[in-house]
């Protein structure tokens, strides 16, 4: 929406070419928080000469990032984008190499082992606690409602766990992939591509 407002008529296939970068950085940058190959299936938004430079990188996101902030120096130069708008456009693409800084740092996030041992221990001590406040209880009472309790306490304790890395391509990650696809078709709309994707079905039970 910045370039199809702050460039000079003419520029069309420059907008076209930098917003496809977008689309494929929502999708390269998902694939590698899941520990996946950040440049598959990138060759539809990306051209050839595009993939093979950012192959260079360790960092695919941030190599495509790059890619667009050099484009965006050359329509500077070429007098195609003015100095206010390039520094809008480039905050924007701060913004979104801050928002992956972000997500990264989420993903090696490494919750120490004292933790989960700690709070294991916890529900341990809280079960045979329980147990001792019921003993005045008649046992067919008391014995289903340990259970139910002592479970539902291990259960919290497993899905926190689950939890801990929202990014290890299983159904409790954060849906990466259809928020991608998403991003995709709402670009391709505001560019009128006729070629708009479906939004992804989910998979089983749960979003890609």
């Amino acid at each position: 929406m910045q370039l199809q407002s702050f460039v000079k008529p003419g520029c069309e296939g420059d907008i076209r070419t930098i917003a496809f970068r977008q689309i494929a950085w929502c999708f390269s940058l998902g694939q590698s928080l899941r520990g996946l190959d950040a440049v598959e299936n990138l060759d539809k938004y990306l051209s050839a000469a595009d993939i093979q430079l950012i192959s260079k990188h360790n960092n695919k996101p941030l190599a495509i990032l790059q890619l667009n902030s050099l484009h965006i120096t050359n329509l500077k130069s070429e007098g195609a984008l003015d100095l206010r708008s390039q520094i809008q456009i480039n905050d924007t693409l701060k913004n979104f190499s801050n928002t992956m800084g972000m997500a990264e740092r989420i993903k090696s996030t490494v919750f120490p082992v004292t933790y989960r041992l700690f709070l294991h221990w916890i529900i341990y001590l809280f079960v045979i606690v329980l147990s001792i406040a019921l003993y005045d209880l008649a046992w067919p009472f008391e014995l289903p409602l340990l259970l139910a309790l002592s479970c539902s306490f291990f259960l919290l304790e497993k899905a926190a766990t689950e939890l801990q890395d929202p990014f290890r391509n299983k159904p409790t990650d954060i849906a990466v992939t259809t928020i991608a696809r998403n991003i995709e078709i709402n670009i391709k709309q505001l560019l009128k591509e006729t070629e708009i994707p479906e939004p992804l079905p989910p998979y089983k039970f749960y979003a890609l």
